[in-house]
């Protein structure tokens, strides 16, 4: 099972995010200037603290606290979040995109959610396969690249769907109800997107590759049968895709919202489908 202390930080970390939440909401419905600018630090302020505990439980734990594969979906669900959020504050502290809040939060705190509250019993231990894998710390520099690059994904994909939106408002000039929070530029919203696919993607791409090697160790390849590598190397190449149409055909704006969304539900897929994967499934409780 999960160490306690884990546990413990895990939902007061989950607190603070929800706590956040409750803030940008709350924002979003003030008309006041003022109150709103209060209201987002407020959330700015919780997601932080937040942020914070998660880094605490993770040092504990990296500290000498063993745990088992059945806590695996546990720790990696609590990563991505943990990652989404370090990406949220970068972000927010460098282009303060508030709007982007409604979007990256909920996320956020669905995750903490699973991660506290998900599960976590694997009944008659782990497989010795699956404990060779896990003494390996390449596993771990692999989840973790992985993760970074859906995080940029995600904060990506947010930067889009507001980018859609806002195009549209101005294109019907359209005007905003009062309480809702001004949406940034559409040069901001294009910037952040792009900035945070050129994180992601190279630490994707070397993640994808550490899996790979390890594929071909302990399976004596890579079956492209399987759902999670299939749909992994078919979210990459979408990916490259993308980047290459910006760097040549100066693809922007609406048409690198669309395919950065298309990505994002294949990587979305890929990750839904860890169940059903031969690779994967031994760490799934």
């Amino acid at each position: 099972m999960v160490p306690a202390f884990n546990l413990i930080w895990a939902r007061v970390a989950l607190g603070c995010y929800l706590g956040g939440l409750a803030a940008v909401i709350t924002a979003a419905l003030f008309q006041d200037a003022r109150q709103q600018n209060a209201a987002f630090r407020l959330g700015r302020a919780a997601i932080a603290a937040g942020f914070l505990f998660q880094f605490v439980g993770l040092v504990e734990m990296a500290s000498g606290a063993p745990w088992l594969p059945a806590s695996f979906y546990r720790l990696v669900t609590g990563l991505l979040a943990f990652v989404i959020a370090a990406f949220f504050l970068m972000v927010y502290r460098a282009y303060s995109p508030r709007a982007l809040s409604l979007l990256v939060v909920p996320l956020i705190c669905l995750l903490a959610f699973a991660a506290t509250f998900s599960p976590a019993g694997l009944h008659g231990g782990p497989s010795p396969q699956a404990q060779a894998l896990l003494r390996n710390g390449w596993i771990y520099v692999h989840i973790a690249l992985i993760l970074v690059g859906y995080a940029g994904l995600m904060v990506a994909v947010g930067s889009g769907v507001l980018y859609v939106i806002a195009e549209r408002s101005l294109k019907s000039k359209h005007v905003a109800v009062a309480a809702a929070p001004r949406l940034p530029a559409l040069e901001t919203l294009d910037v952040v997107s792009y900035r945070a696919l050129l994180v992601g993607f190279p630490l994707l791409t070397t993640g994808l590759a550490i899996g790979a090697y390890w594929a071909d160790a302990l399976f004596g390849g890579i079956s492209f049968r399987d759902p999670t590598v299939f749909l992994a190397l078919l979210a990459w190449l979408v990916y490259l895709v993308l980047l290459f149409a910006r760097w040549s055909a100066g693809w922007r704006g609406r048409r690198s919202a669309y395919l950065t969304l298309v990505c994002f539900g294949l990587a979305l897929a890929g990750w839904l489908a860890n169940g059903l994967s031969r690779m994967h499934s031994l760490l799934q409780p």
